[in-house]
């Protein structure tokens, strides 16, 4: 068993499908099959269930992947901190990150990569639950949410500074385009988007707390769970969203107003979550420090 062939396991196991995995790895699908296999004769096991809608790991192989991401890693960070002992910071920072995070992170980014401009970035986005997958099997080095936490005590959490909400509309559904700060009543028969409250407790029940006050029920036709779906539908004219100023602010979309509502105070709370005992490079510790600085 080398490192090569558990490279080819870990991106196989993520493509769920060997054709695909051939091709982010730049090889024939023939060769990466025979390499797989030559891995499970070696160990003695089957790593995959096989099936015509692709490969899924066996119980072997969710212990291997587990392993041998963190092996990779581990290698990895041998090599940048060899690197940074005699140069400037050069490592890669991997981070996950939820849609409406990516404005905050991106402008962090950009300063730092002005003091330290031959570090890398590698962002993941994907479903909260499998950026968690990936923040415990080590494939991240922390993660950006917004009003949920990692169910585990082995992390820990910081909240960021706090992030109003924006009321978003299509402007062929705004009753009142000319108005940027309407009231509560404003809402009454807008078709309206808003996140899952299981994982995003918060401004949804306090959304129908305040329009009840006001006599009315909020017309909610959807519920999601990341606001880059709650953007699509709201450019697609199904349905206005509360958006977070900070993703709002750093995007122009010609064809949506902005709002805020008059006595309906929402906010969000964008957090960082890491592991404070895994091991990290300078490159990574040093990005994370410009958060921490500020909490």
């Amino acid at each position: 068993m080398n490192l090569r062939q558990l490279e080819y396991f870990i991106v196989a196991t993520q493509c769920k499908n060997m054709t695909e995995a051939a091709t982010r790895l730049h090889m024939a699908q023939p060769p990466l099959s025979r390499a797989i296999k030559m891995l499970e004769d070696e160990l003695g096991t089957p790593l995959f269930h096989r099936s015509n809608k692709g490969i899924q790991l066996t119980e072997a192989g969710q212990l291997l992947y587990h392993r041998a991401t963190q092996l990779l890693r581990n290698v990895e960070d041998i090599q940048t901190d060899v690197r940074e002992m005699s140069s400037e910071l050069c490592g890669n920072i991997k981070i996950g990150a939820c849609y409406s995070t990516l404005s905050i992170v991106t402008k962090k980014m950009e300063y730092f990569l002005q003091q330290h401009s031959t570090c890398t970035f590698s962002i993941v986005q994907g479903t909260i639950e499998s950026l968690e997958a990936d923040l415990h099997n080590g494939a991240v080095d922390f993660l950006f949410l917004r009003n949920c936490a990692v169910n585990s005590d082995k992390f820990t959490h910081i909240t960021l500074p706090l992030d109003p909400l924006y009321f978003v509309i299509h402007q062929e559904l705004d009753t009142d385009p000319d108005n940027e700060t309407p009231d509560v009543m404003y809402l009454q028969g807008i078709p309206i988007c808003t996140l899952d409250e299981h994982r995003f407790s918060g401004y949804g029940a306090q959304l129908l707390s305040e329009c009840e006050r006001y006599g009315f029920a909020p017309k909610i036709i959807c519920t999601c769970y990341d606001n880059s779906v709650a953007l699509a539908l709201a450019l697609n004219k199904v349905a206005a969203t509360f958006l977070p100023a900070s993703a709002v602010e750093s995007n122009h979309y010609p064809d949506l107003h902005v709002k805020r509502i008059q006595g309906l105070d929402l906010s969000s709370y964008p957090t960082l979550i890491y592991n404070p005992k895994t091991y990290h490079t300078r490159s990574v510790q040093a990005f994370l420090d410009l958060f921490l600085d500020e909490n």
